[in-house]
């Protein structure tokens, strides 16, 4: 599911404004799916401000709570519901790579860019959260009610100035550093976009969506990359992971085929046999 076109068109829901190049939503999450597969075409940052939710990507675990924010790359991921099944109450900021340009210009006179890390290959990353950043989120609460007719104008510098406390923040270099690489406009290569993504339950429009291209730009790079179609690739790349799961793990084979890109049992174990001549059952024991 794209979360941004979800959260677009449900403002019933996700009370939101839409600014330039920017949507901003504040929302009690309605989940009820202990799990969700998401995937998000524009970068995120999240502020939780009760609750949480656990956020899942590879082998890898984040949790959304109020004591950091959360940024989430253009990628696909899971997010679950806590044991405890608490709600989670949160703003979200959808912000495309043009916007981060031409904010980074405006805020780079007044940023210290020594020192920087390299930034990391994980798809999402926690940011600090001072006393400064929090009061002033929490201060744009009130902004969602039903009778609010603020001007947009005010309340994108509002953002803009949020965005500012984040980047400036001491604790955030590494934050910094990831937008500084969009604002120098790299671009993600074919194959980090399918090898972070290609477990996930996909279409390659979506694919396409993550890796910021036109679909037929997608399936031009991609050929030249891989030499095979995409859906062609992806079948094999998630069988291969698939039977290593088969045989070095303990899980049922319905949660195999969920965690390597199959929604469909039946079709997983037909594939999986034309591949390898064996059942999923036959190597699982």
């Amino acid at each position: 599911m794209d979360s941004f076109e979800a959260h677009r068109s449900n403002p019933d829901i996700f009370p939101q404004f839409s600014l330039r190049d920017t949507l901003f939503l504040y929302y009690s999450c309605p989940q009820h799916d202990k799990i969700l597969q998401l995937y998000s075409k524009f970068l995120q940052l999240s502020f939780t401000l009760s609750g949480t939710r656990h956020w899942h990507h590879g082998n890898k675990t984040w949790v959304a709570n109020p004591d950091q924010g959360l940024l989430v790359k253009k990628c696909a991921f899971l997010q679950e519901l806590p044991a405890d099944s608490s709600g989670w109450d949160v703003m979200v900021l959808y912000l495309t790579d043009e916007y981060l340009r031409s904010i980074f210009e405006e805020f780079q006179p007044h940023l210290s860019l020594e020192h920087l890390p390299e930034p990391n290959n994980d798809m999402m990353e926690t940011f600090a959260i001072n006393d400064k950043i929090r009061a002033f989120y929490e201060s744009l609460i009130p902004y969602f009610g039903p009778d609010n007719s603020l001007p947009l104008s005010i309340l994108e510098n509002k953002i803009k100035e949020l965005l500012f406390y984040i980047f400036s923040h001491e604790e955030n270099k590494h934050i910094l550093a990831y937008i500084l690489k969009i604002k120098d406009g790299y671009q993600t290569p074919i194959w980090e976009v399918m090898e972070a993504n290609y477990m996930y339950d996909l279409k390659v429009y979506d694919y396409a969506n993550i890796a910021n291209r036109s679909l037929s730009t997608f399936k031009r790079d991609f050929i030249n990359y891989y030499k095979i179609s995409p859906g062609k690739w992806l079948t094999k790349r998630r069988l291969e992971r698939a039977k290593s799961f088969l045989e070095t793990t303990d899980k049922t084979i319905r949660e195999i085929a969920f965690d390597c890109g199959f929604n469909n049992t039946s079709h997983f174990s037909r594939v999986f046999k034309e591949r390898y001549k064996y059942s999923p059952s036959a190597i699982h024991k």
